[in-house]
């Protein structure tokens, strides 16, 4: 990009989208626009800020509201929410307007709408990455950087495993977009990839306990899957690759089998997860550990691949994650034009390489097995 940029953040002033103004602020020259309904909270959240970040008064309900607020934008970063209730539209108002796409959360909806866009906005030069965040997002580009590490010290694969957990303090909204994704997604997604072909796991093969070293410790994991993490499941197609969600403590699985059992609203879903949560907390906010078993030379070897953010930096990762992707469109770094989710749109490598760069705690440890 050599023209003038402006990044536009629609929902700008909440928890994550204030991360984006700030981080994006930080480390790139270009103007920045929030955008949100309460131009008095958008205004107070940039006057923390020099000129070049200003406001603007958007309703993500109103499609002449929309356009007009992505037609001042080059690259519009969506942190609104919930999902479910805007859909694509933030999407479509920044493909009419011709401008490169970021959204923070996706659950498959945006993707699904925009997809039929997809060469004409490859044709446009114009990147629109979906999913971008710490779930999905992180959790499905991880397996891949670890992947490909394992190749450059194993002869040959075996499998792959990613543990990821999350108790920390999210936002309503937050809850009721992962209440609504363990109702959409149900029990069928029980199962792991072998070979890239996707094998359902009976309930009593669903589960494991592993103790993940001193920071993590002992917790139950149950098998899970989504549209993101299936891509890559039939991507690594030369292995058995498997999920699994960290669930701390019998009332996070009670509350998580009553939503994908029963007909409760978002709302007390939403309840039902914080409450859980509040009981049962994580020695850290955070985790994605990949754990990849494979051999070379007649010996067997493990890479241990981990992300770790501490409790009340939930906002801070699941934002710095969108803003890293703005930031390298701004800056004609490799990202792939078209529609793509997060872990198919960036060199897994490089993004790391970024997110180390703002202060992500990333580690690797390679041990030889008996």
């Amino acid at each position: 990009m050599n023209h003038k940029i402006t990044f536009g953040i629609v929902g700008g002033y909440g928890a994550t989208g204030r991360v984006v103004v700030s981080e994006l602020w930080k480390s790139c020259h270009g103007e920045i626009l929030i955008g949100g309904r309460d131009l008095a909270k958008g205004s107070a959240l940039a006057a923390e800020f020099d000129g070049r970040v200003s406001a603007a008064p958007l309703d993500a309900l109103d499609s002449s509201s929309l356009h007009d607020f992505c037609s001042r934008c080059s690259i519009v970063v969506n942190c609104g929410a919930p999902v479910m209730v805007l859909q694509d539209r933030v999407a479509q108002a920044a493909f009419r307007t011709h401008c490169h796409y970021v959204d923070a959360a996706d659950l498959l909806v945006v993707k699904e709408q925009i997809l039929p866009h997809s060469q004409e906005i490859a044709a446009s030069g114009l990147s629109f990455v979906i999913s971008a965040g710490w779930f999905p997002g992180m959790s499905e580009l991880l397996p891949l950087y670890a992947d490909a590490l394992a190749r450059t010290k194993m002869e040959t694969i075996e499998s792959s495993t990613v543990y990821f957990g999350d108790s920390s303090e999210w936002s309503d909204n937050a809850l009721r977009e992962a209440a609504w994704l363990i109702r959409r997604l149900g029990q069928s997604r029980r199962g792991y990839f072998h070979n890239g072909e996707w094998v359902r796991a009976g309930l009593f093969n669903a589960s494991r306990e592993i103790d993940l070293g001193s920071r993590i410790g002992r917790c139950r994991f149950y098998l899970f899957s989504n549209p993101e993490f299936s891509e890559i499941g039939a991507r690594l197609n030369d292995c058995t690759l498997s999920a699994y969600g960290c669930i701390p403590g019998w009332q996070t699985a009670v509350a998580s089998t009553l939503i994908s059992m029963l007909p409760v609203s978002e709302a007390i879903g939403a309840r039902l997860l914080r409450n859980a949560f509040r009981k049962n907390r994580l020695p850290v906010g955070g985790f994605i550990v990949v754990k990849v078993d494979g051999r070379s030379q007649g010996h067997r070897l493990a890479l241990k691949v981990q992300l770790v953010y501490e409790e009340g930096c939930e906002y801070w990762i699941n934002g710095l994650v969108p803003a890293t992707v703005a930031r390298m469109i701004s800056e004609n770094k490799d990202v792939e034009t078209g529609v793509h989710f997060l872990a198919n749109a960036v060199d897994p490598a490089a993004f790391i390489a970024e997110l180390r760069k703002s202060g992500v705690e990333q580690s690797e440890e390679l041990e030889a097995c008996n």
